[in-house]
């Protein structure tokens, strides 16, 4: 798939995406394909994570991936990032989301903290295994993602987000839940991130938006 972004007049970020091969065809199969919602809404997407979920860095609400994201697909998505949450804070949120919200899909976005905590990437792991089965048990579609890259001060978490994302990978695998894969989508280009390295800038969050996108629409 190819994208672009762009931005218009107004600063807001829209993304389009142009298949190599045409349009998509009327057989595609999506995530919610006979799957029982039970009470939950299959309309409602939560995307839950840290700043980097919440946006802080951006001054536009606007600007935000699940804001974005939101607009792609013509659903709410509720934003539940919490600047400086660990996977284990995120985690401890999820209950009373699934509870309060009852949603379709729960977008995870986690694990940068505790790497920069020194609580390591084992411990973010076991945490997004347990909050998948939560979500699974819910009978809500959990979607995870890996960790977009790091520059500046904080390349010297580079070998850890790699880990973690391979991690996530095989929590994917062996779950057998949508991936994300943020880290291949952002190609290790400084150019989406802000300056301090570690937060994505607007057409970084357009482009984990677009990604998103790519797998839950």
């Amino acid at each position: 798939m190819k994208f672009f972004i762009w931005r218009l007049s107004s600063g807001v970020l829209l993304c389009a995406a142009l298949m190599l091969a045409g349009c998509e065809g009327s057989g595609d199969t999506h995530l919610s394909d006979g799957h029982d919602f039970g009470p939950n809404n299959p309309n409602l997407y939560v995307a839950l994570g840290d700043s980097i979920t919440a946006g802080d860095s951006l001054v536009s609400p606007s600007n935000y991936y699940p804001t974005i994201l939101a607009g792609m697909l013509n659903k709410p998505v509720i934003n539940e990032g919490v600047s400086g949450d660990s996977s284990g804070e995120a985690m401890d949120r999820l209950y009373p989301i699934l509870d309060d919200y009852k949603p379709g899909f729960v977008l995870i976005l986690v694990g940068i903290n505790d790497l920069i905590m020194g609580y390591g990437e084992n411990e973010a792991a076991r945490n997004i295994r347990v909050m998948v089965h939560a979500c699974q048990d819910n009978k809500t579609i959990p979607v995870i993602a890996t960790l977009t890259p790091v520059f500046e001060s904080y390349a010297r978490l580079d070998s850890s987000v790699t880990r973690l994302n391979v991690m996530i990978q095989q929590i994917a695998t062996d779950l057998n839940v949508a991936l994300v894969d943020l880290n291949a989508a952002f190609n290790d280009d400084p150019t989406y991130m802000e300056p301090g390295g570690i937060h994505p800038n607007e057409t970084g969050n357009a482009l984990m938006a677009l990604t998103f996108y790519d797998v839950v629409k």
